[in-house]
């Protein structure tokens, strides 16, 4: 409590005591009847702490906008900016609540909402870090992954996981067009960025359209370019649905994530130019590092 001193040669004042308890136990965002207490607690935690050169450096002012929200904007444009890149390490709570002269409750709750946004990730016994930018990925362009990450200036690397030939099961019999049973190949690949898992993929195709399909080294030839300039199939369309889902142990674990942490479950159905489906994959996307975008427009009324 004795940081919270009204500067008073005689000792604390019963309002800077009042007010500094309700900074310290009630947060700053608390508002008494008649405002002048939590008012007086944001002076004096001004007072005491003043800024910071490892924070924004920035004083939050009472308004309108709510403290711990004026606190997240400012993290937020330091962020954006780039003054704070992936990896990095922010400051400790205490430092930034120094820098903006707030208390630690308000600090917390501003990170609460840069971590449900996915902007930063708190690692416990580490400090927190802003994490690793999503990989923006454009839905409606049909695309290998490794072209699309060249497009992006990005470095990909492919780890088969297996390959095999196996009896088609309904659900994909069904999405390739081809009776039950007929041998379908089997692909699994985890594809990786950096050296971050960033998707497992899982890719099914008629084995009768493309024989020899298994002898090329999938690690490092695209399966797009190597059906068209092999075999002549070039994939121009198709429909993919998404969807949020939660990984099973072996997905997680693959991807290098938390089994509780969201993944987006893609399931698209690619077709040659004569409409033929050539290609079922079913992806799982870590959800951190993915973003995808979709042109949309309205629809002409007569």
């Amino acid at each position: 409590m004795g940081g919270e001193r009204d500067g008073e040669a005689g000792g604390p004042s019963r309002a800077g005591v009042s007010a500094a308890r309700d900074s310290l136990i009630g947060g700053d965002e608390s508002v008494d009847s008649s405002g002048g207490a939590v008012a007086s607690g944001e002076s004096a935690e001004r007072s005491a702490h003043g800024a910071s050169g490892d924070g924004p450096g920035i004083q939050l002012v009472r308004g309108p906008v709510p403290l711990y929200h004026q606190a997240y904007n400012a993290l937020r444009r330091e962020i954006d900016s780039g003054r704070w890149g992936p990896g990095d390490r922010l400051p400790t709570e205490r430092e930034l609540g120094e820098s903006f002269g707030c208390s630690l409750v308000t600090v917390r709750r501003a990170l609460d909402e840069l971590v449900r946004e996915g902007s930063i990730v708190r690692t416990r016994g580490r400090g927190t870090f802003v994490r690793e930018r999503a990989i923006e990925r454009e839905l409606a362009d049909l695309t290998s992954f490794t072209a699309e990450m060249a497009l992006k200036g990005l470095t990909p690397r492919t780890e088969t996981l297996s390959t095999e030939i196996v009896e088609s099961t309904p659900s994909t019999a069904e999405r390739l067009g081809i009776e039950l049973g007929l041998p379908v190949y089997s692909i699994e690949r985890l594809r990786i960025v950096g050296d971050e898992p960033l998707l497992l993929e899982h890719v099914f195709i008629p084995e009768h359209f493309f024989p020899g399909l298994l002898s090329i080294d999938l690690n490092t030839t695209s399966l797009y370019a190597h059906l068209s300039e092999r075999y002549g199939v070039d994939l121009v369309g198709g429909h993919e649905t998404l969807e949020p889902a939660l990984p099973s142990d072996r997905e997680a674990r693959l991807l290098k994530q938390d089994r509780g942490e969201p993944v987006l479950l893609l399931k698209l159905v690619s077709s040659s130019a004569d409409g033929r489906p050539i290609e079922y994959c079913r992806t799982v996307v870590k959800g951190s590092r993915a973003k995808y975008h979709i042109d949309v427009s309205r629809p002409r009324t007569e």
